[in-house]
């Protein structure tokens, strides 16, 4: 019988996929080995042997774990199977979460929905919802999630439910949606949250996508209504380079609620961000992200998965929210539940996910990747979905991943 594939959505990355071979930085094992001089005569055995890991490393999921094991300076991973360690490489360091970091938000949606404190059924204004979104700098996120709405009926009178924006958050990984939630959640109940998640090592959370504007709000202050963004944005640059963390966020805040209330979308109008906004300016905001390890969202994907610290109200909503996953049919053949959250940059990918099959196994991995290039970005986004189904159904890829990159632990 042919066995049934796992069936993954694209986890919310902003980064446009590219279907590439071998990426830059991912050397063949074929190139490898040029290193054995010709002359060299090698038994059959062995070059049966070599042959065969040859094409193992070929597959995605091997290429993947091979980018693991060869780049630590690049990657962090850490991965629980049924409780235990299966694997951990850089998982303390703190790594940029891009939209991996809204697994947060979702939950603190989920506590204030069972608590009453909001409507999931609250019809919210996509007025609202327009004036948090910056175009070309999400993907196109969000106008697929607005075509998706569309035509699955969730549209009423210019309105969508609260539940569909929090749900829009996750699966299409809407920027604009993110920040409606940040607004009317609070982000102080957001931090005070992550918080009680025992996130420890985890920066504060804030409006990062308002934050994309901070330098047009230097050069309209310093500058006045005559400001040129081609003429003054190398002295943007630096002015956003000096500022801490704290002015880095303390602006991102104040831009946030002028966006909140920016009614006639002339404050976005005025900023324009086409003029002006290049990599270097990418480059610099994929670096003040918000941060975290992949130890603290595993251990939070864990939770997740074990119910753990929720109620069944809570635990009802985080379905909706977090597992659209096992909507699918053919995951619900041998997945009770499963869920994920990622993110990425031009120079950043991240995923944090956790599955319990029919069988009762549970698994939980986050694994982040920073200072890519766009290249091996993209081919890593295409290694992950294979990667995940080898972890979650093949028990010998697990106990390679475990022999390579892990703790020695009983398997």
């Amino acid at each position: 019988m042919k066995r049934k594939q796992l069936v993954i959505i694209a986890v919310g990355l902003a980064a446009v996929l590219i279907v590439i071979g071998m990426a830059v930085g991912l050397p063949s094992s074929k190139q490898d080995r040029m290193a054995n001089t010709p002359d060299t005569i090698r038994p059959a055995t062995a070059i049966a042997a070599v042959a065969k890991e040859e094409r193992i490393e070929q597959d995605s999921a091997h290429r993947m774990l091979r980018f693991l094991e060869e780049h630590p300076e690049k990657a962090s991973i850490t991965i629980l199977r049924d409780g235990k360690k299966l694997a951990g490489r850089e998982e303390h360091r703190m790594m940029p979460l891009a939209s991996t970091v809204k697994t947060v938000i979702a939950v603190e949606y989920v506590k204030q929905a069972a608590a009453g404190t909001i409507n999931p059924d609250e019809r919210i204004k996509l007025t609202a919802l327009e004036r948090f979104y910056l175009p070309r700098l999400n993907g196109g996120a969000h106008p697929a999630w607005l075509r998706e709405m569309e035509a699955k009926g969730q549209l009423k009178n210019g309105t969508v439910s609260m539940r569909e924006v929090a749900k829009g958050m996750i699966l299409f990984s809407s920027n604009a949606n993110t920040e409606y939630l940040m607004d009317r959640l609070g982000l102080e109940q957001i931090n005070q949250t992550k918080s009680d998640l025992g996130l420890q090592d985890h920066d504060p959370i804030y409006p990062f996508v308002s934050s994309i504007l901070i330098p047009y709000e230097w050069m309209r202050e310093t500058q006045g209504r005559a400001w040129d963004g081609a003429k003054y944005s190398n002295s943007a640059k630096a002015a956003v380079q000096a500022m801490s963390d704290a002015e880095f966020r303390q602006h991102a805040q104040m831009i946030h609620n002028k966006l909140a209330r920016d009614t006639s979308g002339s404050y976005k109008r005025n900023a324009a961000i086409a003029t002006w906004y290049d990599r270097e300016f990418d480059r610099m905001n994929t670096e003040r992200f918000i941060a975290s390890t992949t130890a603290d969202y595993a251990s939070l994907m864990s939770k997740l998965n074990s119910r753990q610290g929720f109620t069944k109200a809570e635990q009802k909503l985080l379905s909706e929210v977090m597992e659209q996953l096992t909507d699918h049919p053919e995951n619900q053949v041998w997945l009770q539940h499963s869920g994920q959250k990622g993110g990425s940059t031009e120079y950043v990918l991240t995923l944090a996910m956790y599955a319990t099959d029919k069988e009762g196994h549970s698994t939980e991995m986050a694994v982040f990747f920073n200072d890519l290039d766009p290249f091996t970005n993209a081919s890593l986004q295409n290694m992950m979905n294979e990667f995940k189904e080898r972890l979650l159904r093949d028990e010998s890829f697990r106990k390679e991943i475990n022999q390579r990159i892990g703790v020695q632990v009983e398997m």
